[in-house]
């Protein structure tokens, strides 16, 4: 199911005041002890911390709206191309990253942009290369766009949108798998990075590492269910082609989406551990295959406007998306057109082609 209307659950919130009594005090002939109150001791850092149920050291990422450590909070995050054909799987410390975007590449293929901000993996990838609607990812995130390779319109538009990047074929914070280089067929499919490597390789570039981009989620103060006219969405199937159908099953228990793909579990191959998220948008819009490209790349729209789904904790409901220029963050609006609120944790962005059908059960 694509399009569906759904009406905003209003919550009425009642804020109980509390109203202070003062003391009368009675005036006297009688001499009396005056009783001095005692002076608090400023509170040292640490004691407001705990006060303030603020993990010493952590703040609040932009785009989980969880706690990660400080030091990266306000630092530029990385934009990783991570190869998503079958025959690349399993991904290495993909599991580390915030956000994922999937979306169709040439033929019948979808790659994901994945969004690490705190992470330490010592590996990362593979690597593939870029398109031009792939920046817009990094862009959204104030993001340093990381790729290896690309094609004539990936590198015109890093170009063209003044977008710092990382590159494989140039750089040496990538280096080749050589068991995968050592395996007929596998040799496209073995450039990998860390997190070590991108911070050092960013920072030897002089990129600015202050991120500046407004972020594009607001959180929910505590964790919240949808309701109002929201449908079940325990099982999310997304057919981008007869060779990649991505899909995601709701596990009541710790409240997360588990990933898969064409039916099998989609892990991280160092830890071995499925991929979940908290949230999963799918962003409806125009895709359509380049007729002069015979690679069979595509363009896809993603400045502009047009609808989509938000499902968490087992439920779904319409929204719209907006993106009015290169540079400016898409933002999100519920049914009612109010910036959208989501619940704190990851997010998997799906690009979702108009002329295609998901499904929601």
């Amino acid at each position: 199911m694509k399009r569906f209307v759904l009406l905003l659950l209003v919550i009425s919130t009642c804020v109980l005041v509390g109203a202070g009594c003062g003391k009368n005090e009675e005036a006297s002939t009688v001499a009396t002890s005056i009783e001095v109150p005692e002076v608090e001791e400023p509170k040292e850092l640490e004691e407001i911390l705990q006060e303030e149920k603020i993990p010493q050291g952590m703040a609040i990422s932009r785009i989980t709206g969880e706690y990660i450590n400080e030091d990266a909070v306000n630092r530029a995050p990385f934009a990783v191309t991570i190869n998503n054909l079958h025959k690349a799987i399993p991904q290495s410390g993909i599991g580390q990253a915030s956000m994922y975007y999937e979306t169709l590449a040439e033929g019948e293929i979808t790659r994901i942009i994945a969004i690490f901000e705190d992470f330490d993996s010592k590996k990362i990838g593979p690597i593939r290369s870029a398109r031009d609607y792939f920046t817009y990812f990094a862009l959204d995130n104030g993001a340093i766009y990381v790729h290896h390779g690309g094609s004539e319109g990936g590198y015109g538009a890093i170009r063209s949108r003044g977008l710092y990047n990382i590159d494989g074929m140039v750089d040496t914070a990538f280096w080749r798998d050589q068991t995968r280089v050592n395996t007929p067929g596998m040799y496209e499919h073995s450039s990998y990075s860390s997190a070590e490597e991108l911070i050092k390789s960013a920072v030897s570039k002089n990129f600015d590492m202050e991120v500046k981009t407004v972020p594009m989620f607001s959180f929910y103060d505590t964790e919240t269910a949808l309701g109002g006219e929201a449908i079940e969405a325990k099982t999310v199937t997304l057919p981008y082609s007869s060779y990649q159908v991505s899909s995601f099953t709701y596990n009541t228990e710790d409240r997360l989406y588990y990933r898969a793909q064409s039916g099998k579990p989609q892990i991280d191959e160092l830890t071995g551990e499925t991929l979940t998220v908290k949230n999963i948008i799918v962003q409806e819009t125009e895709v359509h295959v380049i007729a002069s490209d015979d690679q069979g790349r595509r363009n896809v729209k993603l400045v502009g406007s047009g609808s989509g789904v938000l499902i968490t904790n087992g439920r779904a409901r319409a929204i719209t998306w907006e993106k009015i220029d290169n540079k400016t963050p898409t933002k999100w609006y519920d049914e009612k057109g109010n910036e959208l609120k989501i619940n704190s944790g990851k997010t998997w962005v799906c690009i979702f082609p108009t002329y295609l059908d998901y499904t929601l059960e």
